[in-house]
């Protein structure tokens, strides 16, 4: 239907109710209302961009300085403002020769507006000339122009911001100012996004509108670094509230920051929101490598027999919980994480909540096995589930042993640090000179002291 019907339809309702009033007819009113809700639903697409052929001769004719343009010529000029050869004083001739009154010109430049959006004086100029017009009554522009103050005023990316936290969704806000689906892809809905998920007050709101943008990842990829470097210090803001979300989302789909190919798709992402989030992977690495260890000797603790077999497979879980409260109090120094699992304890964390599953622990031998690897300074920390001892290796001496898969049996051929006391059973022993009782704890953080040069009193005995 075009404009012109649609304006010829409204007319109509409004002789229909004069009659209605007339003949004091009130079931016309129904149908009535049902019509103008309708009209109210019109939504504005982009207009036919004109093809490359079209848009380079008229480029140049304008350039040339030969003006006399047809009628369709005028409709297409918009669709040139943002071509690199127009100035911005080129840019105000195109502009007078439009007609505001005519809906087809003023689509265009509304269009041309939303898809170019920057902050270049060229888009000042346009979002000027639409804020100074009013009294629209076209119907399928209607609804954009009572909405200007979220699309061309001063404050519109706050009134944007405080739309989508009303609507709670992309789609719902861009059909209550009469836009359709097309333009969220817009230059303009993307820039208003990001503004949206820089305020950190909205962040509630944020999470439910992140969800829709994750679930429709093609239309907005290219926005996700920007919400990513924006959201990860909006959750730190808020007290860490979201954080595992955050977690999930932003691995899931820029992948991880510290290394593999996907790290790429962080170079938009600030230092500060990076170091952050590679933070945040590490403590939840730890958490992950633990909760499935546990898991796993739970599973073995139900099938023991002997009061005698199963001291000793409680024993053995509280030993988890103790290697756990240790290595939380390093989370500040662990850089690159590495969890991998053998298939038995992927296939445990696939039942198990939060669980990001991460590389394969290779080899037959150790399908219930789990390893967790980090790093801090320059030294590689390698913990084996079940009863394996904890070794320390040179970065540089197992970087090629370490990746999505790693063999343990190929690491533990490889030398630990200092001359082979980089490894330590998670047991006390008694001192050989003092006969005093010594925590692993303790030779680890003394080690740690030593090599590292991270002091903490917290296990000096």
């Amino acid at each position: 239907m075009s404009d012109e019907e649609n304006l010829n339809l409204r007319g109509s309702i409004r002789d229909l109710r004069n009659v209605a009033k007339t003949l004091n007819a009130a079931n016309f009113n129904f149908s009535m209302n049902a019509l103008e809700k309708f009209l109210d639903g019109i939504t504005v697409d982009k207009p036919a961009e004109p093809p490359e052929d079209i848009l380079k001769p008229l480029l140049v004719k304008f350039l040339c300085g030969d003006y006399n343009f047809s009628s369709r010529e005028i409709r297409n000029l918009p669709f040139i403002i943002y071509d690199s050869s127009i100035t911005y004083n080129e840019a105000i001739k195109i502009l007078r020769f439009m007609d505001f009154s005519r809906t087809s010109h003023l689509r265009g430049v509304l269009s041309v507006y939303l898809l170019n959006y920057d902050g270049s004086k060229k888009t000042e100029l346009l979002r000027q000339k639409l804020n100074a017009i009013r009294n629209v009554d076209t119907v399928s522009l209607r609804k954009i122009f009572a909405a200007s103050d979220k699309l061309f005023a001063n404050e519109r990316f706050m009134n944007m911001a405080r739309l989508f936290a009303d609507k709670l969704s992309v789609t719902n806000s861009l059909e209550t100012i009469g836009l359709s689906n097309f333009y969220k892809t817009s230059k303009f809905i993307q820039a208003s996004l990001r503004n949206f998920f820089r305020m950190p007050k909205f962040i509630t709101d944020q999470f439910v509108i992140l969800d829709e943008l994750d679930a429709e990842f093609d239309t907005y990829q290219n926005i996700f670094p920007d919400l990513a470097d924006a959201m990860i210090q909006n959750v730190v803001v808020n007290q860490n509230f979201g954080k595992k979300k955050c977690i999930d989302v932003f691995y899931r789909r820029l992948g991880d920051p510290r290394f593999g190919d996907r790290r790429f798709s962080w170079d938009r992402v600030s230092e500060k929101s990076k170091e952050i989030f590679k933070a945040w992977i590490a403590e939840d690495d730890l958490r992950i490598f633990f909760e499935i260890t546990r898991e796993v000797l739970r599973k073995a603790l139900a099938l023991v027999k002997t009061q005698e077999e199963r001291d000793k497979a409680i024993a053995n879980i509280k030993m988890w919980d103790e290697r756990e409260f240790f290595w939380k109090f390093y989370l500040p120094y662990i850089g690159n994480t590495w969890v991998v699992l053998g298939s038995n304890a992927q296939e445990i964390a696939y039942q198990l909540k939060d669980m990001r599953i991460h590389g394969k622990l290779l080899g037959n031998y150790d399908k219930d096995k789990s390893g967790f690897l980090f790093q801090i300074g320059s030294y590689i920390f390698a913990e084996w589930s079940h009863n394996g001892a904890l070794r320390v290796y040179p970065a540089q001496r197992v970087k090629d042993y370490i990746g999505n898969n790693i063999s343990k049996t190929k690491m533990m051929e490889v030398p630990v640090a200092d001359d082979g006391k980089g490894r330590w059973v998670h047991k006390d022993s008694r001192d050989e000179n003092s006969g005093e009782i010594i925590s692993w704890q303790h030779k680890v953080s003394k080690w740690l002291e030593k090599n590292c040069g991270i002091h903490d009193r917290r296990f000096e005995s």
